[in-house]
Order: C-alpha cells, then structure tokens, then sequence
C-alpha cells in the first residue's frame, strides 16, 4: 500500500481528512454567520419598516378667481377642470414633502357669436409640496397641505381683431393651500378629497409675440377641488 487515495494520485489520505474536517468546519461557520446576518436584517428591517413613499392621482373642478375670471373683459375664464399627480417622501411618520403637477383648463366666458368662445385658456403648474397629516387611531385622516411653485400661463389672447391666439407667458411665482381628508380602503392606499387655493404672481408676466409685447395684467387664482387616490410605498412593501 503506497498509502494514496484511489483515484486522486499524490493526495495523501490524512491531507485529505484534513482539508475535509476544515471544510466543514468552514461551512458550519458561514451558515451560523449567513443565519445571523438574516435575523439580524429581518429584526432590522421589521423595526424601520414605515411608508416612505406616497403617489397620489388625482382630477377635480378648477373654479376661477382673482384676475382670470374677468380676463381682458370679454375673455373670463369659466369653471374648467383639472389633473395632477403628487410624488411626496416622508420626512417623518406625518410630515411629506414632494413633487407636484398640475394641469388645469377652462373655457371662455365670451358670447356665443364670438370665436373665442370655442377656444380655451390653459394653466401648467410644477411645484414642491408640502402636507402634515393629524394622525388618529381610525382610518380617516385629516391633513393640511401648501405648495410653491411655477405658474405657466397658456391664455387665449386677443391680437388684431377678431384674431385670438394662445399665448404662453412668462413663468410665474405660483403658491397656495388647502386642507383634505384621507380615507385608507386598503393598507397601501386610499381615496382622498381636497380643496385647495392656488394663487400666481402673473400681472407683469410678458410675451414678445409679432414685434409687440403682451402683457398678462392680472394676477390669477384657482380654487382647486379635487377626488385623487394614494398609494403607499413602504420601506417593508
């Protein structure tokens, strides 16, 4: 007996109980380490799960105020409607701070024999969020929310007459605040109704349009009411 392992020439049988008992050894510990690295990230991972995310879609009635409601006399906006979308992260387990658009359109409050009144005017509005939810032991809650942002003004506007154009002004300081109720119909989600008013620095904002300048004129407003769903997007989801 030459004191080989069949078949694995030149490998001594004791170096190969040696590397085997060592291997095993070393397999034992990494599972130990691998098992307690997942209690580990479970228990942490079950003590920081909490929403970090909320994505609201939402769509309502836009009811003019301020300066658009009687704009440039025979051009007043009527009661339009419209769309947005929230992206907001929690800053804390109440408080969100987020991303917002908005697109609103109205029609024209002008007669009926003028052509004005089959065209529209149209508002574009991205802004940052922010909303503090009162927080209860029921599926209801309350929250009040403001945002600041940028007011882009496409209105129809007069030009040589009876030409009308829509006009896209210069962005405009945009800002405003609201309050809503939120109601969960599931852990992640929800239905909620807000309303909101929504004011724009617009007067001195211009357009250089056929070698003349435009001037808006009118600082705009908007009452906001609005239906949307939320969604909820966990650190455990």
């Amino acid at each position: 007996m030459s004191g080989k392992v069949r078949g694995k020439p030149g490998v001594p049988v004791r170096s190969m109980e040696r590397i085997s008992n060592v291997g095993d050894v070393l397999m034992k510990r990494l599972a130990i380490l691998l098992a307690v690295m997942f209690l580990g990230v479970s228990v942490f991972a079950q003590e920081e799960e909490r929403d970090v995310l909320e994505v609201g879609f939402y769509g309502g009635l836009a009811v003019p105020a301020a300066g658009i409601s009687d704009w440039n006399d025979s051009l007043g906006a009527k009661t339009g409607w419209d769309v947005g979308i929230d992206v907001g992260y929690f800053a804390s387990s109440n408080i969100v701070i987020g991303l917002s658009f908005v697109y609103s359109q109205f029609s024209i409050d002008a007669p009926a024999d003028n052509p004005a009144s089959e065209l529209k005017h149209r508002l574009y509005n991205p802004n940052l969020y922010f909303k503090y939810y009162f927080i209860g032991e029921s599926n209801w809650e309350p929250y009040i929310k403001a945002h600041v942002g940028v007011e882009n003004a496409k209105f129809t506007t007069p030009l040589i007459a009876p030409k009308y154009r829509a006009i896209s002004y210069d962005p405009a300081l945009a800002y405003g605040f609201g309050a809503g109720i939120f109601r969960y119909t599931s852990d992640y989600s929800g239905l909620y109704l807000e309303a909101t008013y929504h004011l724009a620095a617009t007067s001195e904002a211009k357009r250089e349009y056929a070698e003349q300048t435009l001037v808006f004129g009118e600082n705009l407003g908007v009452v906001d009411l609005h239906l949307g769903i939320r969604i909820l997007i966990g650190s455990g989801s």
